[in-house]
């Protein structure tokens, strides 16, 4: 029975490491999204290569999370990491955009 407990405890663990991943994935996708699309301080200091880049990625970013709901982990952080790396150079310039102008 201990065995039994111990194997299901590995298994939830494995579960909820998951389900954050993809929480954190869905998340971030949305959020910058959101930012993007709601926020005019962001809005008008992009660059409209900057924002479509930001745009592209976000929407294949969605559509690749909605089509893999039961993906692991690993693939969850992978696909949230390749966001960022097209994410945060754009944030970071508009981030000493604002620095300078304030």
């Amino acid at each position: 029975m201990v065995a039994d407990a111990e194997k299901y405890r590995a298994l939830d663990e494995k579960v909820a490491q998951r389900i954050q991943a993809r929480n954190s994935l869905e998340s971030y996708a949305y959020n910058l999204r959101n930012t993007l699309q709601h926020n005019e301080k962001v809005a008008g200091r992009i660059d409209i290569d900057d924002k479509r880049k930001l745009e592209n990625v976000i929407k294949e970013a969605i559509t690749w999370f909605e089509n893999n709901q039961e993906a692991e982990k690993e693939e969850y952080e992978y696909k949230q990491k390749s966001i960022e790396e097209t994410a945060n150079p754009i944030m970071m310039k508009l981030f000493w955009l604002s620095e300078e102008v304030d």
